[in-house]
């Protein structure tokens, strides 16, 4: 379960196009498994892989430089 948790959240991390600081890899991922745990307990409104919300957001970087 660990190594599958581990690999879902470089996966979402690689989407949203993060750059983790050194150090900040351990700390975000122990809160990623949180939340997948409360998740799990308390479940959630929308299946967590539906697709991300930035997937549908219009880039904001896109409307500053124009």
């Amino acid at each position: 379960m660990a190594d599958n948790l581990e690999a879902q959240f470089a996966i979402e991390t690689e989407l949203l196009g993060l750059k983790l600081l050194p150090g900040q890899q351990e700390s975000l991922l122990a809160a990623y498994a949180a939340m997948r745990e409360m998740i799990a307990l308390v479940g959630a409104d929308h299946p967590m892989e539906a697709e991300p919300a930035h997937v549908f957001l219009p880039d904001a970087g896109k409307e500053r430089r124009a």
